[in-house]
């Protein structure tokens, strides 16, 4: 069916669709933005980007639940300037790492009862962030760039940008990670930033297929490890081919 309006819309030509899509704007916000953004040099939809996050940071609006899903969709269409304006992938993480290093004031001011809001940075922006690291050369930037994310994750939306290391960084960079997380462990006290840092060597350990690690790692977070513990790390030995390791050392 999609397919049959897609061709009939082809089909009308540039002129119909071109007046279509103006008169469309007029009517609705999203369809303006969307026009804006089309017909903007890309170099403007990335000032647009800056230009719409420097608002929302200002803003003194509260938005309640009931707005939550509408802002959510500002958000993404902010995502979506960028994405349509960089080029060099680059550039395009650290644009998106001022998005992440605005989530406190984005989620401070926000009912997000609903996880809408949180979404668009666990899912939407991830998957950016993901698409433009896999591209960019510099790794060591790009590993540096989660590791700093991962260490102010105040609000929860950003350990998602470490459970996809692997899909962007070799393994010899997600090892150096590691031990810098494991450095600042050592001098953690017991508290939410030391279980927090453990979490995220758990999962590093895990998607390079270091068993061994997250057993100890999860180990060093419990003092007896529970059923689920224990299932958690029999699952990563399966995964890591060394099950039988596990039993038979």
């Amino acid at each position: 069916m999609e397919d049959k309006r897609k061709k009939k819309l082809i089909d009308l030509g540039a002129e119909s669709l071109a007046d279509a899509l103006v008169e469309l704007a007029v009517w609705s916000d999203a369809a303006d933005d969307l026009v804006e953004r089309m017909i903007a040099a890309p170099e403007e939809n990335i000032q647009r980007f800056k230009k719409k996050l420097s608002s929302i940071k200002r803003s003194q609006r509260f938005i309640g639940w009931r707005e939550s899903s509408d802002f959510a969709a500002e958000l993404q269409t902010l995502l979506e300037d960028l994405r349509a304006g960089v080029s060099d992938p680059s550039v395009g993480i650290e644009l998106i790492s001022f998005f992440y290093k605005a989530d406190g004031i984005v989620l401070n001011k926000c009912d997000d009862s609903n996880g809408n809001i949180g979404d668009v940075y666990r899912v939407y922006a991830k998957e950016l962030f993901e698409e433009y690291a896999a591209l960019c050369e510099d790794k060591e930037k790009v590993a540096s760039i989660i590791f700093e994310l991962s260490q102010n994750d105040d609000h929860g939306v950003r350990d998602t940008l470490v459970d996809c290391a692997a899909e962007c960084l070799p393994e010899a960079i997600i090892r150096s990670i590691i031990v810098k997380i494991q450095e600042l462990v050592k001098r953690e006290e017991d508290g939410y930033r030391k279980r927090h840092n453990l979490i995220l060597i758990e999962s590093l350990a895990r998607q390079i297929k270091g068993a061994e690690l997250f057993k100890q790692t999860r180990i060093a977070s419990q003092e007896k490890l529970s059923t689920a513990a224990h299932i958690d790390i029999s699952r990563v030995y399966l995964e890591s081919g060394m099950f039988r390791q596990l039993f038979y050392g």
